[in-house]
């Protein structure tokens, strides 16, 4: 990759060289066939003055420090907009979502500042570099291109956003970032999670929320299958009623399934609530089952096991 990366660079170089040559060189023109090769030897020195014009050591000066600066512009700008969205929680996900526009944005007129502003290349290096860069795609730069384009159809598609609970393969998280290259999401084990973009648009994405600030959760409990099913639901719905992070302005929904595990009939409790921000999803999963099992236990509806058997008999 690395090699490449320099391949790709070297190649440019030359373009660029090979550019700033080409004006002068088609200025010389033999006025016979017996043209003096030192007529060509005189053009040469104009040529390297036009390239340290277009690179000169003012421009090279002006086009880091405008990159430097614009990198802690946008630094600067994330962290204010992160540290709102954290304080304003209703339009925690709306804020977040405007970062990657603006991080594209930014650097984009960065960019266009270097090349049109400060250095101001004549149309024929423009030209030459750009068939550079078409060329040298071919055998330089293919998956980082693929990762830069796979990041732009992220952002105008809009499949996920930055706050939003996706699953991706085997990972299952938070979007924190959605960059050119690649997509952050962090894991309900608070691991960070790097993908590239192109896996992502090649793969199928689930998408749990949507943008909205709640999603829905689901709590399973596995009961005895003589279970009274009215008395059982209505305890789950109660629990999930009751917790501090349920979202009541949407359903609260308990079904039940018959199941077979290791040869026995089980029933299978599920309790489906909508959580008021994605944040506490798996603290509600928690606090209803919890719930649950506190008031199956207090009135005595679940099995006692073999071990409690055997310390209550001695």
């Amino acid at each position: 990759m690395k090699k490449s990366i320099i391949t790709f660079l070297l190649f440019l170089c030359c373009s660029v060289v090979v550019s700033a040559q080409i004006p002068n060189l088609n200025s010389v023109q033999p006025d016979s066939a017996a043209t003096d090769s030192s007529s060509i030897v005189e053009g040469l020195p104009t040529n390297v003055v036009q390239f340290d014009e277009l690179f000169s050591t003012g421009k090279i000066i002006s086009a880091l420090v405008l990159l430097i600066l614009t990198f802690f512009f946008v630094r600067l700008v994330v962290f204010l907009l992160e540290r709102l969205a954290e304080n304003q929680s209703a339009y925690r996900l709306m804020i977040k979502r405007l970062i990657p526009f603006l991080n594209v944005a930014i650097w984009s007129t960065a960019i266009f500042i270097v090349i049109a502003g400060i250095i101001d290349p004549p149309i024929e290096t423009v030209l030459t570099v750009g068939a550079s860069i078409g060329i040298a795609v071919g055998f330089a730069a293919q998956d980082i291109l693929k990762n830069i384009f796979g990041g732009f159809i992220i952002i105008l598609d809009s499949p996920f956003q930055v706050g939003d609970k996706i699953e991706v393969d085997d990972y299952y998280g938070e979007v924190t970032q959605i960059g050119l290259r690649s997509t952050r999401i962090v894991t309900p084990d608070d691991s960070l999670v790097t993908l590239p973009n192109a896996d992502i648009v090649n793969n199928a994405v689930s998408n749990t929320n949507s943008g909205a600030l709640d999603c829905q959760v689901v709590a399973s409990i596995y009961l005895p299958a003589d279970s009274n099913i009215s008395l059982v639901k209505e305890i789950a719905y109660k629990a999930a009623i009751s917790s501090r992070y349920v979202y009541l302005n949407k359903p609260v929904v308990v079904i039940t399934e018959n199941k077979v595990m290791d040869k026995n009939y089980l029933l299978h409790l599920k309790v489906k609530a909508y959580v008021l921000d994605i944040r506490y999803e798996f603290l509600l999963k928690g606090e209803i089952t919890e719930l649950i099992l506190t008031e199956l236990n207090r009135r005595q509806l679940l099995p006692i096991s073999d071990l409690t058997k055997q310390k209550e008999g001695a």
